[in-house]
C-alpha cells in the first residue's frame, strides 16, 4: 500500500493541497502535473519519480511504496530531487551514501 513519510519534501505549489493530492491519490483519482518521489526499487540508483496518472491503476496503488516527496511538475520533481540531495550534503557534509542517508531518513519519519 502507498504511505507517505510523516515530513515528504513538498514544492510551494503542492504544499497547499497536500492533503487533497494524499486523499486523491490513496482514492486513485486522477491528477495532472503532481508526481511523487519515492527510493528507487533498485539499490543501483537513488530515486524514482512517477506522475500520478499511474496510480489510477488500482494495483500499483497496492504496490508497497513510501513517497518522500510530493512536486507539482515534472520539472519541479527535478528541482525537489536536487533540494533533497543538497538537504543530505547539509545534513551530512558528504554524497557518499545519499542512499543511505534517505533510508535512515524513512525509519526516523514513518
Amino acid at each position: 500500500m502507498v504511505r507517505f513519510v510523516d515530513e515528504p519534501f513538498v514544492t510551494d505549489a503542492a504544499a497547499r493541497d497536500l492533503s487533497v493530492i494524499k486523499w486523491k491519490l490513496l482514492c486513485g483519482i486522477g491528477m495532472t502535473n503532481v508526481h511523487f518521489i519515492t527510493l528507487a526499487e533498485n539499490k543501483n540508483d537513488i530515486f524514482d519519480i512517477y506522475p500520478a496518472a499511474v496510480f489510477k491503476q488500482k494495483r500499483f496503488r497496492k504496490r508497497d511504496l513510501l513517497i518522500l516527496g510530493v512536486a507539482a511538475g515534472g520539472h519541479d520533481a527535478q528541482d525537489l530531487t536536487r533540494e533533497m540531495v543538497q538537504n543530505c550534503l547539509d545534513n551530512c557534509g558528504d554524497l557518499t551514501d545519499i542512499r543511505g542517508y534517505f533510508e535512515k531518513y524513512v525509519k526516523d519519519h514513518l
